[in-house]
C-alpha cells in the first residue's frame, strides 16, 4: 500500500467575492478562518450559507523524508466546482466538476518536512448578470449542479484530500467485469513513471499476484503472473460455487491485487455476480422476476449537505429503507458519495443514477448548449471509471424531466438518443439499464430501457385524475415517448412509476435548524420559517393541541394517499414497479417516509406490510357507505416473491365479526396480478360515523403468516328521510332541487333556509330579512368584488396540492362535523365533496369562523373550505364543498343534511361580519 496522508482539519479559507485575487495577494489578504475540507463552506459558515463565487484555501502539512517513493500524489475526493492547485508558490494544475475525483502529481515541487498547498476555489453564482461578469467561461446554467439551488447551495472541497507516496510502479485503478457462472476479468490500470524505459525495466522486474475472498475472507481465486511492460494488466478468472449478489443476499467478493519483486504496492477493491435485465416488459434480478419497490432519494444531509454525516448515518439511513420494504433508491440529481455506493453494495440496496442537471425549473428548460452537452458527457465518463465496481448500480439516467432540453428541438432529441446509444454501449459489460429522459407530463422518452413517467397527485382531492392516469400508463399510451415520428420505442420496455409522492410534516426539535429560513425561490407555500407562529396565529393549537401532534396526524395522511396510489399501481399487472418521492425529507420538501434527520414517520411499520412482495389489494366500490349495506370487495394479490402459493388460505375479518376464508388452488405465477375472490358482508348498523376495520391475511399452506392488508371502511347511519325544515333553492346547481325532494325535504319559494351557488339581488333580501343562507360556491365570481373573501379555483395554481400537499380540516366537535366526523383531517370519506375552490382573504383573527379549512406545505395559503358570517341581519354559511353525489354518496348526502341543521340550530352564531353595502350580482 501507499502511505497516505489525510488532509482534513487546519485548513484556512479566505472568501473572494471579486473573484478577482491572485495567489500572492489572497496569502496577503485578511481575514483566512479556519475551515475543514470534506465538508462544503456554505454548512461552515453562517454567513455564507448562500455565497457563491470564488474562495481561497490554504494549508501547511508535513512530509517525512521520500524513502523509495518516486510519486507524490494530491488527490480529492470532489470539489464544487472548479479549483486551481499551488504547492510552494508552483502552479500544479486545474480541474473542473463538481463532483468526481481528480489528482495532481507533485512529487517535483513537494519538500520533506514543511510544504505549503493553496487553492483556489470557483464555484459559479446562479445570478446570471454576476456570473456573466465574473465568471462568463462557467455559466451557472451551463454546468452539472442537479437540484443544488432548489435546497443549499454545496460549495468548495466537499470530499476529503489526502497525499500518496507511491513507489515508480504503482496501481492506479482496478476494473472488475463479472460475467456469468462465475467468470470475471480484473483490468489492473498500472501508473508510475510513463512509458518511458524506467517503467518497462520496473515493471519486467515485478511480479503482480491478484487474490479474489469472499464474504468470509476466504481465498477462492489465486492468480500470479510477471509483467511485460504494459501498463493495462488482464487477469480472467473463473469462482467456483460463486454467490449472485442481490438484495436478499449481497455477496461482495474482495479483490486484492499485489505489486511484488522490485516495486511493492498493493491495491483492494470489491465486486458482486449481479445480472439486471429488461425484456418482454419485465425487470428481472439474476434471472427472476422483479418488482421495483423504490423510493428518490436527494441524499441532503441535515447539517453537511452532500457530504455524509458518517458512515454509521448512511447505513443506519439504509438499513431503515430496507426494513421498509425498498429494493432500489432513485439517487436523484447527484453524484453520490462513494460511501454512500460502498454501503449500498454491503447491505443489498440497488441503485439507480442519475447525472446532475445543468438546467432546472429556474432557468428555461431548454438551456440546451453545447459546453452544457459536453460536460455532461465528460462527467459520465468520469463517474462510469469511479464507480465501474459496483454491483448496486442497475439504472443510470442521461436526463431528468428534459431539465436542460428542449425536446421539441430535433437536434436536441438527436443528441438525447445519441447518448443514450453511446451511455448503453459504455455499460454494456455492466448490464446496467439506460434511460434517456425520466418523463412526465410536457415531456417525454426518445429511446430508452424503461418507459418511465412521473405524476403527482393530491389525495384524495384528485383520486379520479389519479386513477385514470394510471390506467392510460398501464395501457402503454403514445404520449410516453416522442410524438414527432423518431421514438426508438420496442413496446416491451418495463413501465415504472417513477415519481410520485405527498407530504407528510416531521414533528419538529426544540431548537429549530438553520435551514428552516429556506425555501422553494420563496414561494409561501414552501416556507417553513414562521410555521409554529402560524400554528397559533390561526388557531390549530384548539384542534390539535401541539405542533407535533398535528404533523403526527398529516403523516397519516401522507400514508393513506401512499396506500391508495400504491395499491393502485400494483393492480396494474403492466406497471413494473414504482418510486415513492421520496426515501428523507429535504428541507422544506417533506415528502419522505423518513424525515430530514433520518427519523421514521409515524406510518413505518404499516408501510413496511404494503411494500411486501406478495400484496393483498381490496378494492371496495367506494370508501364511505351506510351502516347495514352488503357490500362486495374484489381481492387482487400482486404476487412477485418465490413462495409456491398453491394450498394458501386467505383470511378476512371485520371488526363488526364478519368473517371468512378462501382457498388458493391455482398455480400463480411470479410477476402477475390475480383475482382471488370476493369478500361478501352486511355491514353493521351504526348510528354515529364509525369506521369498520378490516383485515387480510394470507397464510401459505405451511401455515405461516405470509403476507396482510388492512382497509377502513367508514360508515355513516342511513340518511334520515323528510325533514320539518324548508328550504328554496336558487340557481339550482347540479339537480339538487330535486335530490333534496327525494331526501325529503320541502322546497318551495318560502323557504327558511336558501340555498344558491352566488351572491345575488335574492340572497341579499333572503338574509336582509335575517334569514340563513348556504352558498355552495363553485365559480370565482361566487362573491361580491367588494369583500375581503373571495373563491380562488384550485386547478392549475398551487392551490391544487398536486406537489406542496393539502390538509383539508374541519372542527369535529359541535354542528355541523360532529355527526360525521372520522379525524381532524379529512381522508377518502370526503373524496367525493372535494372542493374545486378555495375561500381566500379570511384574517387570521377571524379564523374561528372558519368551520372547515385548507391548509398548505408548512401551513402557508390557510383558507377556508367552510366559512361562516353575519350579513346585516341574517347569517350566512359559505362552501365550496360540491355535491353532485347528494343522495348518492353517504358522505355528501350527510354533510349538506348537517349543513342545514347547523344554519338552522342556536350553534349557528358568527361573529365575523361581512357588509351587506355592496354591489350585488344580479338576479
Amino acid at each position: 500500500m501507499s502511505s497516505r496522508l489525510e488532509l482534513e482539519y487546519g485548513w484556512e479559507i479566505l472568501f473572494d467575492p471579486s473573484g478577482r485575487l491572485s495567489r500572492e495577494e489572497a496569502a496577503n489578504s485578511m481575514p483566512w478562518r479556519a475551515a475543514r475540507a470534506g465538508l462544503s463552506w456554505n454548512v461552515q459558515f453562517e454567513d455564507m450559507r448562500d455565497y457563491m463565487g470564488a474562495a481561497w484555501y490554504r494549508i501547511t502539512f508535513e512530509l517525512p523524508t521520500f524513502l523509495d517513493t518516486r510519486h507524490v500524489l494530491l488527490k480529492f475526493g470532489a470539489v464544487d466546482y472548479f479549483c486551481e492547485v499551488f504547492l510552494n508558490g508552483l502552479t500544479m494544475g486545474t480541474h473542473e466538476g463538481g463532483y468526481i475525483p481528480f489528482s495532481f502529481e507533485f512529487r517535483s515541487a513537494v519538500l520533506p518536512g514543511s510544504n505549503e498547498l493553496m487553492i483556489r476555489v470557483i464555484d459559479p453564482p446562479m445570478d446570471e448578470t454576476q456570473n456573466r461578469a465574473l465568471f462568463p467561461d462557467m455559466m451557472y446554467n451551463e454546468i452539472p449542479h442537479g437540484k443544488q439551488n432548489w435546497y443549499v447551495q454545496n460549495s468548495g472541497i466537499w470530499q476529503g484530500v489526502r497525499v500518496e507516496l507511491c513507489p515508480s510502479v504503482f496501481i492506479e485503478r482496478l476494473d472488475i467485469t463479472p460475467g456469468i457462472d462465475g467468470e470475471f476479468a480484473i483490468d489492473a490500470r498500472l501508473a508510475g513513471v510513463g512509458l518511458t524505459a524506467d517503467f518497462a525495466a520496473a515493471a519486467r522486474a515485478t511480479r503482480l499476484q491478484a487474490t479474489v475472498y469472499d464474504n468470509n475472507g476466504r481465498s477462492v481465486f489465486e492468480c500470479e503472473q510477471v509483467l511485460d511492460g504494459s501498463q493495462n494488466v488482464r487477469i480472467v478468472g473463473t469462482i467456483a460455487n460463486w454467490r449472485p449478489w442481490s438484495p436478499d443476499a449481497p455477496a461482495l467478493y474482495a479483490v486484492e491485487v499485489a505489486l511484488q519483486g522490485a516495486v511493492q504496492y498493493r491495491r483492494r477493491t470489491r465486486f458482486g455476480f449481479r445480472l439486471f435485465e429488461a425484456r418482454d416488459g419485465q425487470l428481472f434480478l439474476n434471472g427472476k422476476p422483479f418488482y421495483m419497490i423504490a423510493a428518490l432519494d436527494q441524499d441532503f444531509y441535515p447539517e453537511t449537505v452532500h457530504t455524509p454525516t458518517s458512515v454509521e448515518f448512511v447505513r443506519d439511513m439504509m438499513i431503515k429503507a430496507k426494513k421498509l420494504g425498498f429494493n432500489v433508491l432513485r439517487c436523484h440529481l447527484k453524484v453520490a458519495h462513494p460511501v454512500y455506493l460502498d454501503v449500498a453494495d454491503e447491505i443489498g440496496l440497488l441503485i439507480w443514477t442519475e447525472l446532475p442537471s445543468w438546467s432546472d425549473c429556474w432557468f428555461p428548460s431548454d438551456h440546451f448548449s453545447i459546453m452544457a452537452s459536453v460536460r455532461a458527457e465528460k462527467m459520465f465518463w468520469e463517474i462510469l471509471i469511479r464507480d465501474w465496481n459496483h454491483p448496486c448500480i442497475v439504472i443510470q439516467t442521461i436526463m431528468n424531466e428534459s431539465w436542460g432540453i428542449n425536446l421539441q428541438d430535433a437536434e436536441q432529441r438527436a443528441w438525447l438518443r445519441q447518448n443514450y446509444d453511446r451511455v448503453k454501449g459504455l455499460l454494456a459489460p455492466l448490464g446496467r439499464l439506460v434511460v434517456d429522459n425520466s418523463a412526465c407530463e410536457g415531456n417525454f422518452h426518445i429511446k430508452s430501457d424503461l418507459d418511465d413517467f412521473h405524476q403527482y397527485y393530491s389525495m384524495p382531492d384528485q383520486v379520479e385524475k389519479w386513477d385514470q392516469w394510471l390506467a392510460e400508463l398501464a395501457s402503454r399510451p403514445a404520449w410516453t415517448f416522442s410524438p414527432y415520428g423518431d421514438a426508438e420505442r420496442t413496446g416491451r420496455e418495463p413501465l415504472v412509476v417513477s415519481e410520485f409522492g405527498n407530504w407528510g410534516l416531521p414533528k419538529l426539535p426544540a431548537e429549530l435548524p438553520w435551514w428552516f429560513h429556506v425555501s422553494f425561490g420563496g414561494r409561501e407555500v414552501t416556507r417553513p420559517a414562521g410555521v409554529l407562529e402560524r400554528f397559533r396565529n390561526y388557531g390549530f393549537g384548539e384542534l390539535f393541541g401541539d405542533f407535533n401532534e398535528l404533523a403526527e396526524e398529516t403523516q397519516w395522511h401522507q400514508f393513506i394517499s401512499l396506500k391508495h396510489e400504491i395499491e393502485s399501481i400494483r393492480s396494474h399487472e403492466s406497471i413494473r414497479g414504482y418510486v415513492i418521492t421520496g426515501i428523507t425529507d429535504v428541507h422544506w420538501e417533506v415528502n419522505g417516509v423518513l424525515d430530514m434527520w433520518r427519523n421514521e414517520k409515524v406510518y413505518s411499520e404499516d408501510l413496511r406490510r404494503l411494500q411486501h412482495s406478495d400484496l393483498l389489494i381490496c378494492r371496495p366500490p367506494r370508501a364511505c357507505f351506510y351502516g347495514g349495506e352488503r357490500v362486495e370487495i374484489p381481492v387482487l394479490l400482486s404476487h412477485y416473491s418465490d413462495r409456491d402459493l398453491r394450498g394458501a388460505i386467505v383470511r378476512w375479518s371485520a371488526d363488526s365479526g364478519a368473517r371468512g376464508t378462501f382457498a388458493i388452488k391455482m398455480q400463480v405465477g411470479p410477476g402477475t396480478v390475480t383475482e382471488l375472490g370476493v369478500i361478501s358482508f352486511e355491514l353493521p348498523q351504526v348510528e354515529v360515523a364509525t369506521v369498520e376495520r378490516l383485515e387480510i391475511e394470507l397464510r401459505l399452506a405451511s401455515g405461516h403468516r405470509w403476507t396482510e392488508n388492512e382497509y377502513e371502511l367508514y360508515l355513516l347511519p342511513v340518511a334520515r328521510l323528510g325533514s320539518d325544515r324548508s328550504l328554496q333553492v336558487s340557481q339550482d346547481v347540479n339537480g339538487l332541487m330535486k335530490k333534496l325532494q327525494q331526501a325529503g325535504y320541502s322546497v318551495d319559494d318560502s323557504g327558511e333556509v336558501l340555498i344558491a351557488a352566488r351572491f345575488n339581488e335574492s340572497v341579499a333580501a333572503h338574509l336582509e330579512q335575517g334569514n340563513p343562507v348556504i352558498l355552495l360556491i363553485d365559480s370565482e365570481d361566487a362573491l361580491p368584488a367588494e369583500w375581503p373573501i373571495h373563491a380562488k379555483v384550485r386547478v392549475g395554481t398551487e392551490l391544487d396540492g398536486r406537489w406542496f400537499s393539502n390538509y383539508n380540516w374541519i372542527r369535529p366537535e359541535g354542528l355541523p362535523f360532529s355527526e360525521i366526523a372520522f379525524g381532524r383531517i379529512l381522508g377518502f370519506e370526503s373524496k367525493e365533496v372535494a372542493p374545486r375552490h378555495v375561500l381566500r382573504g379570511v384574517e387570521e383573527a377571524d379564523f374561528g369562523d372558519v368551520l372547515s379549512g385548507i391548509t398548505y406545505g408548512w401551513l402557508n395559503q390557510n383558507s377556508g373550505l367552510a366559512v361562516q358570517a353575519q350579513v346585516g341581519s341574517g347569517k350566512l354559511l359559505m362552501t365550496t364543498y360540491h355535491f353532485e353525489q347528494y343522495g348518492i354518496d353517504p358522505y355528501a348526502t350527510h354533510l349538506l343534511d348537517a349543513f342545514v341543521r347547523y344554519v338552522t340550530s342556536d350553534e349557528f352564531q358568527p361573529r365575523l361580519r361581512l357588509s351587506p353595502l355592496v354591489s350585488v350580482i344580479p338576479s
